[in-house]
This record gives C-alpha cells, sequence and structure tokens, in this order.
C-alpha cells in the first residue's frame, strides 16, 4: 500500500484528497468562527443582563437605604442614595428588559420583570412618598417596606439563576467549538504533513529512479559514444550534436577502425529515428560493420550482408540507414567505398571539393544490389562526411542548405587539420542555424599523412 502511495500517482491521489480536505475545513472554520462570535456575543448579553439585574436590587436597596435614614434623622442628606438610585433606576429596568429581549425568551422572566417593576412603584408609592411627605407613622411604614423589599429580593433571584445557567451553558458550548475547531484544524494539518511526507518520499523515490535511469544512458552514451583510435597514418576530426536534449546520442553513427597494418574501415552513417532508440541500433551498426569488415570482404560485399542482418533484426518496414562504408589502403593510397544513399559525402584535393555519389540503394530495403566504387585518396587529401543533418540544416525561413551550400563550406575551411575543418563546418551549421539543429549531427573528415 505504501509502495502504490510513493509513486506520482499516489502523489496526485494525496493532491487531490488535500483539494478536498482543506475546502472543508476552510469552510467548517469558517462556520466555527461564525458560532463562537455569537456565543461571545450571547456571553456579553447574558452579563449585561447579571449587571442589570444586580444593579435592579442595588438600587432598590439604596432607596430603602436612603429613606430609612432621613426617617430616622429627618435630615436631607441622607436622601442622597435614594436620589441616586432613583435616577439610575429606569435605565437599569430598561438594560434588564434588553438582556431579558435578546435570549427570544418570555414568560416567567418577563413576569418577573414586571413584578418587580410593579415592586418598587409600591414601594415608592405606598412607603417612600408618605415618609417624604410628614406621615406620623414611620415606624409602620418601615416594617411594611422591609416586606416589601424582601419579595423584591425573592423576585430578583430566580433570574440571576436564570442569567448564570445561560452563562454555564454558553461556556460550555464555546468549549466544544473551541474543540472543534482544534481537531478540525488538527485533520488539516494533518492532510497537509502527510502531503508533505508523500511528497518528499516521492520525490526521494523518483529521484533514485532517475538517478537508475541516467546511470543506464550514461551507460549507453558510454557504449554508444566510442572512442576513435585512427591508425597512425591517418589524421582524422570528428564532431557530434545530439537532437535529443539532454543527451550525448541519437541516430547516427561514425567509425574509424584499423583492420590491418595497411586498411583502415571507414564508416558514417544515419539510423532512422533518434534519441535513445536509434542509439541502440548505432551500436548495433557500427560493431557488424566491423565484424563483416575484418572479414576481408571488400565495402559492397560488407554492406549487402549488413543489409540482411539489419533487415532480419527489424521487422518494422520503415527502419532504413543511410550508410558510407570505405576501406582506405595506405599502400596505394585507394578508397574503395560503397554508398548506401548517403549523400552528404565530398572529397578535397587543393581546392576542389568533389562529391561521392550514392552506388546503390537505403539499407533496409533488400532486394536491390550494391555497388562500389574506387577513388585515390592520397597524402594531404580529405575525405570529408557527415549526415543529413548538415545538408538538411534549415535557415529561419526554412530553407535547406543543401549540398552544394557544405560543398562552399568545405571549400572554404581551414583544413590545416581535420579537426580544424570540421569546427569551421560545425560553425556554418550553427550560423546558418542560428543554433537550432533539429536532427543528430555527425561529421567526420579524414586526412591520409605522409
Amino acid at each position: 500500500m505504501l509502495r502504490r502511495l510513493l509513486t506520482f500517482r499516489g502523489l496526485v491521489l494525496i493532491f487531490g484528497l488535500v483539494a478536498v480536505v482543506l475546502p472543508i475545513a476552510l469552510v467548517t472554520q469558517l462556520g466555527i468562527v461564525r458560532t463562537l462570535n455569537a456565543i461571545f456575543t450571547d456571553i456579553g448579553a447574558i452579563r449585561t443582563g447579571q449587571l442589570a439585574a444586580a444593579a435592579v436590587l442595588e438600587n432598590q436597596l439604596d432607596e430603602e437605604t436612603g429613606i430609612r435614614g432621613y426617617a430616622a434623622t429627618g435630615r436631607r442628606v441622607f436622601l442622597e442614595p435614594y436620589d441616586r438610585a432613583r435616577a439610575s433606576m429606569p435605565e437599569r429596568f430598561a438594560e434588564l428588559e434588553h438582556a431579558l429581549a435578546v435570549d427570544g425568551e418570555d414568560g416567567a422572566n418577563d413576569r418577573a420583570l414586571a413584578e418587580l417593576r410593579a415592586l418598587n412603584a409600591e414601594w415608592l408609592r405606598t412607603i417612600a412618598t408618605p415618609i417624604l411627605h410628614g406621615a406620623p407613622n414611620r415606624d409602620a411604614l418601615l416594617l411594611h417596606g422591609k416586606t416589601l423589599i424582601d419579595k423584591f429580593r425573592d423576585t430578583e433571584r430566580p433570574l440571576n439563576i436564570y442569567f448564570a445557567a445561560r452563562y454555564h451553558a454558553a461556556i460550555a458550548e464555546r468549549g466544544n467549538t473551541l474543540r472543534a475547531t482544534n481537531a478540525v484544524s488538527f485533520v488539516a494539518i494533518g492532510v497537509i504533513v502527510l502531503e508533505v511526507f508523500v511528497f518528499a518520499a516521492t520525490i526521494m523515490r523518483m529521484q533514485r529512479e532517475l538517478d537508475r535511469e541516467r546511470g543506464f544512458v550514461e551507460s549507453l552514451q558510454s557504449v554508444a559514444s566510442v572512442r576513435l583510435v585512427p591508425p597512425p597514418h591517418l589524421a582524422i576530426g570528428a564532431a557530434y550534436r545530439s537532437a535529443t536534449r539532454g543527451t550525448r546520442v541519437g541516430g547516427d553513427v561514425y567509425d574509424v577502425y584499423r583492420l590491418d597494418d595497411d586498411r583502415t574501415l571507414i564508416v558514417v552513417g544515419d539510423v532512422s529515428g533518434k534519441g535513445l532508440t536509434a542509439a541502440v541500433e548505432t551500436t548495433f551498426v557500427r560493431y557488424a560493420l566491423r565484424t563483416l569488415a575484418s572479414e576481408g570482404l571488400g565495402p559492397a560485399e560488407v554492406v549487402r550482408r549488413f543489409d540482411d542482418l539489419y533487415r532480419a533484426a527489424n521487422a518494422a518496414l520503415e527502419s532504413f540507414v543511410t550508410l558510407f562504408v570505405g576501406i582506405h589502403d595506405r599502400r596505394d593510397g585507394t578508397l574503395v567505398y560503397a554508398n548506401a544513399g548517403h549523400e552528404a559525402c565530398w572529397t578535397r584535393r587543393g581546392d576542389t571539393v568533389t562529391i561521392l555519389p550514392p552506388t546503390g540503394p537505403l539499407v533496409g530495403i533488400g532486394g536491390l544490389p550494391f555497388g562500389e566504387e574506387r577513388t585515390t585518396l592520397a597524402t594531404g587529401d580529405l575525405l570529408v562526411l557527415a549526415t543529413d543533418g548538415m545538408t538538411e540544416a534549415r535557415d529561419a525561413q526554412g530553407s535547406f542548405a543543401g549540398a552544394e551550400l557544405v560543398t562552399v563550406w568545405i571549400a572554404e575551411a581551414d583544413d590545416r587539420t581535420p579537426q580544424r575543418l570540421i569546427g569551421h563546418l560545425v560553425s556554418s551549421v550553427e550560423r546558418y542555424t542560428r543554433g537550432r539543429i533539429d536532427d543528430d549531427l555527425a561529421v567526420l573528415a579524414v586526412r591520409p599523412l605522409p
């Protein structure tokens, strides 16, 4: 299960889970925030109601205290608590009424509030007013007033109990809501941590797989891009540019292989396709041609036998190879070659550049004969071989360079060494294409030494 999770598909699954869970968590958190706001608003109203109820009782007691002091002394200075309470009582009753109205309930609480108003009004009418007007029976009035005060206190007590119950319920709800928001937060954080873990583990696994693939590619590139070891009587220059980004291999092949002390095999070819698949075939081409040429066969027979091998190994009808196979003999300076549909072949003798035409069809077609030609490659002459990445290079308007323009480049190139000539040709291609190489390009130059 863990191995399935630590894959690109598992990573997509985790990202999908996060994409679903996080919006749900966000919406849930927003709902929780609204709930908390409502709870805190309710707690504020409850506290206001508690304070208003306490203030109403306090004002009633202050009124009673002021009247009692005035009745005992007859001095109006004792009426100061009474006056303050009388001025404050309407506002305190209004606050209490508002606090009771917020909860949306009626019944007992409204009746208790109405009874408190009635008791206060009765106390003012039957106790405070007669005493302030000099009633003679003050003690009896005060005794009756004490009864009214006790009723006022008893009526106010259930309101305090009601507000206290609401307060404790709101506090409990707030605790539950905070625990819910913590749970949602932990779930969201857990999903994010899981995503980070899976992402990191998947990246590490993909990196290990990439390292293995890179090792495979590097091994393949090491085999495909074989180091040329020319004989001492030949100077060579070579260059390779792959159209596959990030690799040094492709579908072009070139080789200079010493058959014996006098004869040297010279090969340039272009396998259909690009990239690593074509590179595998170029390795087959190189070593098959070396083996066939080592049997002492001429170029035409080498190509004919290789054509049989290639068609047997490649069932796909669209697979083919353009191929130049030449054998140079230093004893008489001759170059015998077979050109199987490979157009980019030249010799340069002084300032004269000659195109070597094909001598047979493409490898892989079958049923057609392969011929060979003989020419001279004497000391100081140059054999220049390239793949179609040079002749089919395109400029900004999409026009091919063509064999004629490449012939001009070869004639104008600095040929003091084969490698300097190769460098000039590659630079010419890059200027012509403005640095954009869309096809594999291999270039080989060979010069006999004295």
